[in-house]
């Protein structure tokens, strides 16, 4: 027989004592499950496990709560509590973890918590970031700085447009009017400052000045992308973080987490949710917002069956709308649960590691017979959806290099079966033809160099994905320069030239071209090689 049951622990009220020692008044403790640390574990304020503590607790001014009643399961004895305890201004006084009443399951002591922190805003140094003199003027669409890019749909020449701004990856400046004057630059921190305190400062920070207002301004944020597949981190606690200041007029910034459900038909109005303001100063302050992702539950994903799944989760830090503003920020974080670390740092090595990574319709050579997961081999085939009778691959994970093609490169070069729906080269029609079943060739590669696409200075403009075929020519006489021959050795005769004017004599000379005479020996032309000296690979290209 299995019982549940809530009991005090040996001191029913609890005093909280904050850093400096003294009584920690408003100080905030949180209960959570020690099996899953970012899961809400209540306490309850009766016997009988009825009436439930908020959580977190706040404790009154003289740092005092209580009393506390623990619940105990006998079934599960495993499910202990995690508790932290943050004072009045969100700083962490103390965590224990595998805490019960009873004793048995820890408590008491020194307690030290292994918590691992990943920040899932990558390059948020912006390394390898835009020319520091970048204007944002006349683009609702710069991108920024590298970042995260598996599985989002890569920057198209005829982007879907959202309700705040373009989708994919990378850390972008998004914004619905373009009649603002503003400029984004990236100062340097100099050398002998350090004023993000009690945090490792980086190079450089970004600069966003705007010198003019419009009323018409719905949205001009930067984006920076999280997780492709938005059901993830849905009803997750999170928190982000920012380094931020002003160099003059205080202003508030808003941040909000975007969720976008797909370019498909079918697929949910995309929700954008504050999840709080900053209001900043012209001292470099660290900001912890803490929020629960929104419950994506009644929401819908792109076409049926999810074909176009190129749904995604974003963070937007917007910067102030209809007002002039000198805004100056660096270290966008994203963590896991309700955590504020003070420190984080990562070397360029690291960032890069993720920036660098192969991107959708990225091409390498193997000597592999066979195409790694993630990738297809470009042997003339085609791609398309699950069912579509695509010779390479058929499945929906497709679809973002089947759009990139799509977009990028003529039906004369990548042809989509049964012709493509009008125009031909946008997202829409992309999708309309990839949900249709329609198969995408790639690009043709099998026996070709690969070459620039363009127009060289010299040379024939060639289109992206074009090819040529010819791996011998015929050579005619204009290809042919001028030049002499020796007489045939004991050749004597005459040969009828081609105005037809009589015979003209010689020793063996062909001196224009006969057009009648038995003259006989001649061999039928052949072709010539035009092929560069060339080694070959299997080449790849990523889905």
């Amino acid at each position: 027989m299995t019982t549940t049951s809530f009991l005090l622990a040996p001191e029913p009220f609890w005093f909280i004592v904050n850093n400096a020692g003294e009584a920690a008044g408003g100080a905030k403790m949180y209960t959570r499950r020690s099996l899953n640390k970012v899961q809400d574990k209540a306490v309850f304020e009766d016997a009988g496990g009825t009436i439930p503590w908020t959580n977190p607790i706040i404790f009154d001014l003289n740092g005092v709560q209580g009393p506390f009643y623990w619940e105990i399961d006998s079934a599960n004895p495993e499910e202990t509590y995690y508790i932290f305890v943050n004072d009045a201004d969100g700083n962490l006084i103390w965590d224990i973890d595998d805490f019960s009443p009873t004793g048995s399951g820890g408590g008491g002591g020194d307690v030290t918590t292994y918590i691992s922190i990943v920040n899932y805003i990558a390059n948020n140094q912006f390394i390898d970031h835009i020319d520091d003199t970048a204007s944002p003027i006349g683009a609702g669409n710069l991108v920024i700085a590298p970042s995260n890019h598996k599985g989002f749909t890569p920057a198209l020449i005829n982007p879907v447009i959202g309700t705040y701004g373009v989708v994919g990856p990378d850390i972008r400046f998004v914004k619905n009017t373009t009649a603002n004057t503003d400029q984004i630059t990236f100062p340097l921190f100099p050398l002998a400052t350090a004023p993000l305190t009690g945090d490792v400062t980086p190079v450089d920070y970004l600069r966003y000045q705007c010198t003019t207002t419009n009323p018409g301004e719905t949205y001009k944020a930067f984006q920076f992308p999280i997780t492709q597949k938005i059901k993830n981190l849905s009803n997750q606690i999170m928190t982000f973080k920012v380094w931020a200041a002003v160099t003059a007029l205080p202003v508030t910034l808003t941040a909000y987490v975007r969720q976008y459900f797909g370019s498909g038909t079918a697929a949910s109005a995309e929700v954008r949710t504050s999840i709080g303001t900053m209001a900043l100063t012209t001292t470099w302050t660290s900001f912890f917002l803490s929020f629960t992702v929104p419950d994506v539950a009644g929401k819908s994903i792109g076409n049926a069956n999810q074909q176009t799944d190129d749904d995604a989760l974003y963070i937007q830090l917007e910067m102030p709308l209809n007002v002039a503003c000198d805004v100056l920020f660096i270290k966008p974080a994203l963590y896991l649960g309700d955590i504020q670390p003070n420190l984080e740092f990562e070397d360029y090595d690291q960032i890069n590691s993720i920036n660098s990574t192969p991107r959708t319709g990225d091409i390498r050579t193997s000597l592999s017979s066979a195409a790694p997961q993630g990738w297809v081999a470009m042997n003339d085939g085609s791609i398309g959806e699950v069912g579509s009778g695509a010779t390479n691959r058929a499945n929906k994970d497709t679809f973002q290099l089947y759009s990139t093609i799509y977009t990028g490169v003529s039906d004369t070069y990548a042809p989509v079966s049964g012709g493509r729906t009008a125009p031909g080269n946008t997202m829409t029609t992309a999708i309309a033809d990839f949900v249709a079943g329609k198969t995408l060739t790639l690009p043709r590669n099998l026996g070709m160099a690969l070459a620039g696409a363009g127009n060289g200075s010299g040379f024939t403009a060639r289109a992206l994905g074009e090819f040529t075929t010819s791996e011998t020519t015929t050579l005619v006489v204009a290809n042919l320069p001028e030049h002499t021959h020796n007489p045939l050795a004991g050749a004597s005769g005459f040969f009828e030239n081609q105005a037809g004017g009589g015979a003209v004599a010689g020793s063996g000379f062909l001196l224009s071209r006969a057009t009648t005479g038995g003259v006989t020996g001649f061999t039928a032309p052949t072709g010539v090689s035009v092929i560069q000296p060339t080694s070959f690979f299997n080449v790849f290209i990523k889905l």
